[in-house]
């Protein structure tokens, strides 16, 4: 007797999004200092047994217990001792961002530890080192793979970021090649690390001098643009010392540069020196620290500009707008959504300083000057480095059309209340983890305002305001034809039309006989 199998199949598309917690906790920077966000408030640690230079990462477990930072010569453990194996890795603590910590996609144990050199005289180039959490007994252990050297990073110096891939799993590891003039980007996914970058050229620029290479480099959070900070020209043609503004592409690794952005009159003053690079969490707004040599005192200024008008130059500085004078330097979002500050220029300073509303245009952002005693000279240039999506204020789960899309907050502590408008016209939520779906495709902005309950610190209470855009795909309309009747042991081929994405695949058993679709 000849049996009979209906088959009918549903396809829908999947969007693969890591969604980070509480990694970037804890700070650890400056001369044995550091900042706990945990409770949302940052507090002062003072007792951090690891001295920072300006190079400095360090990486939590996801409930934002510390498991260790780099200085970018030591590794430490959560119990504050040199790791096992974890001195004398090669690198330089005195480069604006010469360490980078990030674990390894798809593993729950394995991290990498980037460094790169400050670019004096010496090209020692770009390194990593791999940390095992499960060795030494759950403390960690740097293994084998110590200081290895990458060999198209030979000419890296003083910048170094991390970006997670669009497919939102592998990470982009980005730094800047003065040698060969070009900004390169490393991938590291599941399989490991890929030592063979994506270049795109990028000006040419002194690679002997630090001051020439000295400044951040910031990649904006929605990963649509990149800046980076070039302090010093050591040559005749000084409107070299300023930002490059560039675009770039998180699917292909590529930058693009639009154009250089200088505060000098002309070609022979070096009046403004470029130093830090932060963008406000919502990707709108941008702040840029200069030290301006034009006044006796050699003030620090920080200055906002208007990320819409970024593409158009002349419209980009004219959105410029003055923040503030003083302790200004060494940008850096934390995890509860605000800006943090070093001080000066030159030579360490007591406190660390605040935007408090970076997403607020103008002085409105509220800038506040040493909000933070940490101690007598202990706070230093710059602030930890860390990968760019563990400070995402919310996340979400897929990006399809048609399909319920879980939302995950990243507000610390919990909200009081908080209200989310998904931005294509339907009602607002005020539920903490809403679950939204979007009936068409297209770009949507995602606008959500945050109530905290009073504490010490803000006896009224804080709100804070944030927004994010999501990119909605067309769930693909599959059209299998009528439904197939086929006698066992036959054979048959599925089209499951030309729409893109990632189909779901079943197996299932007929009678004695097994199938995979």
């Amino acid at each position: 007797m000849k049996k009979l199998l209906i088959i009918s199949i549903c396809f829908f598309t999947l969007s693969s999004t890591n969604l980070a917690q509480n990694q970037a906790n804890i700070w650890h920077f400056g001369h044995y200092i550091g900042l706990d966000f945990n409770d949302g408030v940052p507090t002062p640690i003072t007792d951090v047994p690891q001295n920072h230079s300006n190079a400095s990462s360090t990486i939590c477990d996801e409930d934002g217990n510390f498991l260790f930072s780099c200085n970018a010569k030591e590794i430490i453990n959560r119990i504050g001792v040199t790791m096992q194996n974890g001195d004398n890795i090669i690198g330089n603590w005195h480069s604006s961002q010469g360490i980078l910590i990030v674990q390894r996609p798809g593993s729950d144990h394995l991290y990498y530890v980037f460094s790169v050199d400050l670019g004096q005289f010496v090209e020692l180039g770009m390194h990593y080192s791999v940390v095992d959490m499960n060795l030494d007994g759950g403390l960690g252990a740097v293994t084998s793979q110590k200081n290895i050297e990458i060999e198209a990073g030979y000419d890296a110096f003083d910048k170094l970021n991390a970006v997670r891939h669009k497919n939102g799993k592998d990470i982009w590891i980005v730094t800047r090649k003065f040698s060969e003039d070009s900004y390169a980007a490393f991938l590291l996914t599941e399989n490991g690390f890929d030592p063979n970058p994506v270049l795109s050229p990028a000006i040419d620029r002194n690679i002997y001098d630090f001051d020439c290479n000295f400044g951040t480099m910031k990649i904006s959070y929605n990963k649509k643009y990149l800046v980076t900070a070039y302090k010093y020209e050591d040559g005749d043609y000084y409107l070299d010392q300023a930002f490059e503004i560039c675009k770039f592409n998180d699917k292909t690794g590529e930058v693009e540069l639009l154009y250089t952005l200088c505060k000098n009159a002309g070609i022979y003053l070096t009046h403004f020196e470029p130093f830090a690079v932060e963008f406000s969490p919502d990707s709108k707004l941008l702040y840029l620290t200069f030290e301006n040599n034009s006044t006796p005192n050699k003030i620090m200024e920080l200055f906002q500009y208007d990320v819409s008008k970024i593409e158009d130059s002349v419209s980009f500085v004219e959105s410029e707008i003055l923040i503030a004078s003083g302790p200004v330097n060494g940008l850096q979002l934390a995890r509860d959504g605000k800006i943090y500050c070093t001080g000066y220029d030159y030579g360490a300073y007591d406190y660390i300083s605040v935007i408090n509303k970076p997403w607020e245009r103008g002085t409105a952002c509220d800038f506040q000057a040493d909000a933070i005693y940490m101690g007598s000279e202990v706070v230093t240039w710059f602030l930890p480095n860390q990968l760019l999506d563990y400070l995402y204020r919310f996340e979400w789960d897929n990006n399809c059309s048609g399909v319920p899309i879980n939302f995950k907050p990243n507000f610390i502590p919990n909200p009081q209340n908080i209200i989310w408008d998904f931005g294509d016209g339907s009602a607002t939520t005020t539920e903490l983890w809403p679950v939204h779906t979007y009936n068409q495709a297209g770009e949507y902005e995602i606008s959500v305002v945050v109530h905290y309950y009073p504490t010490d610190n803000y006896p009224n209470g804080r709100i804070e305001r944030t927004s994010r855009v999501i990119e909605i795909n067309a769930s693909p309309q599959v059209d299998l034809g009528p439904d197939l009747q086929i006698c066992e042991g036959s054979t048959f081929d599925l089209t499951a039309g030309s729409d893109s994405g990632f189909y779901v695949w079943s197996t299932g058993v007929f009678g004695d006989d097994k199938f995979s679709i």
